[in-house]
């Protein structure tokens, strides 16, 4: 049986499941609108970050290790999360919720160990099982906020997916709505009791190669398989920078210092 369904919160603790379920409803009623977060979900950390008085830089490039998706430090006050921008579109969103959960634990004080000594999200804790609770639940937070059950039931009625017989095109359906990976659709299916744990471990079961040519085929889904090249962003360090630019605030040996400094950050990267 696949050990990222025998490992989830769903699984392991229905009590603390139903407890994120409600702190994900919360979330949606504060900090965003109502609807599909998707991308959104980077305004969404950066408003909660805002609300909570949280100094915050989001990082996106990339790290060259498909295995590595994010992690997030606290640096001289400054909470940082970097996200691979080589990851497919879906898994970037994934992250970043998965790393909000981290930072809402240590915002709320609920444990500021893990963002204090690091978190670091790996392919690992978000396809086969995680290493801390800390981590399972950011798993479960992060699926549930990107794919709640009322949308979710609203998507399967539209679509005219039959409950008794999903197909892995129809999983990529709803990863082409949502935007999250396959195996977090096939989880939220299976919490969402929209299918028996034997259909979600049959779901799991597919290969990845299988999944990657229904993709290539039917076209569901290829949006969020692209990876961010293009979109790659240095916090407010390229900001500050191009402001300052623009308004002349630098010295002429000041900007061509910090324009080469970028410029070869940049370069490190693989950035054109």
């Amino acid at each position: 049986m696949p050990t990222v369904l025998d490992s989830s919160l769903f699984e392991a603790n229905p009590k603390r499941f139903r407890q994120i379920v409600d702190l994900s409803r919360k979330f949606v009623g504060v900090y965003c609108v109502n609807g599909i977060i998707g991308e959104n979900v980077f305004q969404l950390l950066q408003n909660y970050a805002r609300r909570q008085d949280i100094t915050l830089e989001i990082l996106r490039y990339p790290f060259h290790d498909s295995k590595l998706w994010a992690y997030t430090f606290l640096k001289k006050g400054t909470v940082f999360v970097c996200i691979n921008a080589e990851l497919p579109q879906n898994k970037q969103v994934f992250a970043v919720a998965h790393e909000l959960y981290h930072i809402y634990c240590y915002t709320e004080d609920v444990d500021q160990s893990i963002i204090r000594s690091g978190s670091l999200l790996d392919a690992q804790t978000v396809d086969e099982s995680a290493n801390t609770q800390e981590d399972v639940e950011a798993n479960a937070f992060a699926a549930l906020l990107l794919m709640p059950d009322h949308l979710l039931n609203e998507q399967i009625e539209l679509y005219g997916i039959p409950k008794d017989n999903i197909t892995v095109d129809d999983v990529l359906a709803l990863m082409d709505f949502f935007g999250i990976p396959y195996k977090a659709v096939v989880l939220r299916l299976y919490e969402s009791k929209n299918i028996p744990k034997s259909k979600a471990v049959e779901l799991l079961s597919v290969p990845s190669e299988t999944i990657q040519n229904r993709i290539a085929l039917t076209g569901r889904a290829k949006r969020w398989m692209l990876n961010g090249r293009g979109i790659e962003s240095f916090g407010s360090l390229e900001d500050n920078l191009n402001f300052n630019c623009q308004n002349e605030l630098l010295t002429e040996s000041r900007k061509a210092k910090d324009c080469s400094f970028l410029s070869d950050l940049k370069k490190q990267l693989g950035i054109q």
